[in-house]
C-alpha cells in the first residue's frame, strides 16, 4: 500500500470516527451502518443489550439529455429494530455471508420496522460526501429489496437460521424460440 493512500484512509478512519461520535452511542452500535458504507449490502451486530441492522436504499439521478447520472445511497442505521408490520411473500434467491451459495427463501414484499434511533448515512457520488443525521421518526417502511434485506438482517438478530431451497435443487430447461 503506498504511504499516501495509507494516509488518505488514516484521515477518514479520523473523520468518521469523530462524525460517529456525537451520537453519543457505542462505537460498535454503528458496525452495520460501517460494513454497508464499506462493502454495500446490509448487516447486523447483536451484543445482547444492544441490536443495530443497516438497511440500503439505492437511488439513481440521470439526466437523458446529458445522458449522465450519480447513484444516492442512503444506509439506515436501527437500533434495536423490531417489526411493526411485514407484508407480502416473495421467493428470491439469497446468499447470507455464512453459506457459500444462493439459496431459495421467502421475504416479505413490504416491512415497516420501528428503532429506539434511526440514523441515515447518504452517500452523493456527484458531491463524494456522506451526509449522517439521525432522524425524528422512530418508524421506517420498505419496499422490495430494501424490505428483502431488511428482513434477512432481522432474522440474524431473532437468532434465525437463514434456511432455504439449495440452489442446487432448480432443474436447468431449454428454452425454445427468441
Amino acid at each position: 500500500m503506498k504511504v499516501n493512500d495509507l494516509k488518505a484512509i488514516l484521515k477518514f478512519s479520523s473523520r468518521e470516527e469523530a462524525m460517529f461520535g456525537r451520537f453519543g452511542l457505542p462505537r460498535d452500535a454503528f458496525y452495520p451502518m460501517i460494513l454497508s458504507l464499506k462493502l454495500g449490502g446490509a448487516w447486523s451486530y447483536d451484543a445482547g443489550d444492544l441490536q443495530s441492522i443497516s438497511v440500503m436504499k439505492v437511488f439513481t439521478n440521470y439526466d437523458e439529455e446529458t445522458k449522465t447520472g450519480n447513484t444516492i445511497e442512503e444506509v439506515y442505521l436501527f437500533l434495536n429494530p423490531e417489526y411493526v408490520s411485514k407484508e407480502g411473500i416473495v421467493n428470491r434467491l439469497e446468499r447470507c455471508g455464512n453459506k457459500e451459495e444462493r439459496s431459495l427463501v421467502t421475504r416479505p414484499y413490504s416491512v415497516i420496522l420501528k428503532a429506539e434511533r434511526i440514523i441515515v448515512a447518504a452517500i452523493s457520488t456527484e458531491k463524494r460526501k456522506i451526509f449522517v443525521r439521525e432522524l425524528e421518526e422512530k418508524t421506517m417502511s420498505f419496499k422490495g429489496p430494501s424490505a428483502f434485506y431488511a428482513a434477512h438482517e432481522m432474522e440474524h438478530l431473532e437468532h434465525i437460521e437463514i434456511d432455504g431451497l439449495p440452489m442446487w435443487a432448480f432443474e436447468y430447461e431449454e428454452m425454445k424460440g427468441q
